[in-house]
């Protein structure tokens, strides 16, 4: 393992706006923040914010960062307080890719091996790894 993990998790006073259901995960989804903020930052600024987009994990080239209970759900996936990404999927972000470099690729990795990680955790297959579009 090439990153460090650790958890800054969100504060459950503010999940009735960015977190209001249980969730039982049956996928992930993967997104890139478009932007050049590191994992840190980008937990700091979801904690701290009172905007409704939320997701679980900020991945870096040096970070792994859970944002929310993988029982709880984030509003990631833009389909809806509904949908399938927003209700059943586990929202990852990985970071530095607006600019992309050698910090966004070690950040993809740092995804790739994290993303694994879950899959053998829940004992799922790759099939089970979705992205912001589907």
């Amino acid at each position: 393992m090439s990153y460090i993990f650790k958890q800054k998790l969100l504060d459950p006073k503010k999940y009735r706006i960015k977190s209001p259901y249980t969730m039982k995960p049956n996928e992930i989804c993967v997104h890139n923040t478009f932007n050049d903020a590191s994992a840190e930052n980008e937990a700091n600024y979801h904690n701290r914010n009172n905007n409704a987009t939320s997701y679980h994990v900020a991945i870096d080239n040096k970070e792994v960062i859970q944002l929310i209970p993988f029982n709880r759900n984030a509003f990631h996936a833009g389909d809806g307080a509904n949908g399938q990404g927003n209700r059943k999927a586990i929202g990852i972000e990985i970071c530095y890719s607006k600019s992309g470099g050698q910090r966004y690729t070690e950040a993809e990795q740092n995804a790739v091996e994290y993303i694994a990680s879950l899959l053998h955790a829940y004992g799922w297959d790759v099939s089970k790894v979705k992205k912001h579009q589907d």
